[in-house]
């Protein structure tokens, strides 16, 4: 027996905006109207009304037979086709965890919750990614990302081990015509985030492919440009280390309100390449700048006794979480303050970027130094 869709608010809930766009998507065409209430659609050997306005009174028994002709032309099921009309407009991304665990399609409570987690936190990458192109986003993430996880929403959950589905909105872009010249224009940032999802775990793979023949990290910085992060691979690391699945397998499924077609990607990284990935991580983040902070505590060590030179400077920092000696540039009266903090036992103040240089950091753009009263 076949499923029939029949509720009233089910149907009234197909916009006529994603009906069409669907249809297109499909490759049906459109080759009349009747009156101004409706078009005319070919699919397949079927012809079928489409309304122009959900508000008519019939509306919901025309949407059911339009389900009844694309079940006959796609010989799927009305409650497929009519989940795919519903997210026609998103960027569907779904997360598979195929594991003993899920072999019934459930998962433990607990290890839900890090599901869920970790899987934001492997879009979120994709959209630091697609902001700034940088490797390493070690706390605070571009405003544009934020603003962007918070559009993301949960679909339906779906069967298959343990899935859980995501939507991405995306507008229509209207093309424009008669423009003197045609010079093509980058997407909008919202519609590069879900690709470069899919363009950083297609290179994540390939990166850690290559890494396990010559154990270079290279692959993974080179890969920056095509989505990898640091917190990409933490984000993957963590849903194996956590879950400890078979395997994760990351589809996408992109809106067809994108101007060009793009075909359903999967993904899925082996197991066995986690650690590799892991590792990879940890050296990037080594060898990153640290974003800009308070360097606060006592001088240890100037470059020269005279106060008039200039030289390096170590700040033993009491403020850290873990101790460790900042070294800085000074000269002129900077330096000549740190002299006499150090002659004087008293604490100084800096702010900057802090780079790890062995067991050392160094620390980059110093501000003013400020020599602290409190001995």
């Amino acid at each position: 027996m076949k499923a029939r869709i029949v509720d009233d608010e089910a149907l009234k809930a197909i916009s006529p905006v994603s009906l069409a766009t669907y249809l297109q998507c499909r490759g049906a065409e459109k080759i009349g109207a009747y009156r101004e209430s409706s078009g005319i659609w070919r699919y397949g050997n079927q012809e079928f009304i489409v309304p122009v306005k959900s508000s008519f009174f019939d509306y919901s028994a025309i949407i059911a037979e339009v389900l009844k002709s694309l079940e006959l032309v796609e010989q799927r099921s009305q409650l497929t086709i009519y989940d795919d009309i519903a997210n026609i407009t998103f960027d569907v991304i779904r997360v598979r965890n195929v594991s003993n665990d899920t072999r019934y399609g459930t998962l433990n409570f607990g290890k839900s919750v890090d599901f869920v987690a970790h899987t934001r936190d492997m879009i979120l990458a994709a959209a630091c990614s697609a902001a700034t192109h940088k490797p390493h986003y070690p706390s605070r993430k571009p405003q544009d990302a934020e603003r962007f996880m918070n559009n993301v929403r949960f679909g339906k959950t779906e069967q298959g081990s343990f899935v859980l589905t995501l939507l991405s909105p995306v507008m229509p872009e209207l093309s424009t015509q008669g423009t003197l010249v045609d010079i093509p224009e980058e997407p909008p940032y919202e519609k590069m985030v879900i690709p470069t999802l899919d363009s950083g775990l297609k290179a994540l793979n390939q990166a850690a492919i290559q890494a396990s023949v010559d154990r270079e990290v290279r692959h993974f910085v080179e890969a920056a440009a095509q989505g990898v992060t640091t917190n990409l691979c933490d984000a993957i690391t963590n849903l194996y280390e956590k879950l400890t699945p078979d395997f994760i397998e990351v589809s996408i499924a992109f809106s067809g309100n994108r101007n060009t077609s793009l075909p359903i990607s999967k993904v899925s990284i082996d197991s066995g390449y986690i650690p590799i990935i892991k590792s990879a991580s940890e050296k990037i983040k080594s060898n990153s700048p640290e974003p800009e902070q308070i360097v606060r505590g006592f001088i240890t060590n100037l470059g020269s006794p005279a106060p008039q030179e200039s030289g390096e400077v170590t700040i033993q920092d009491v403020i850290s979480p873990k101790p460790r000696k900042i070294i800085v540039w000074l000269a002129g009266d900077e330096y000549r303050r740190a002299g006499e903090a150090h002659l004087e036992t008293k604490a100084v103040e800096i702010t900057g970027t802090v780079i790890r240089r062995g067991r050392t950091f160094g620390l980059e753009n110093p501000s003013p130094l400020t020599v602290l009263e409190t001995e």
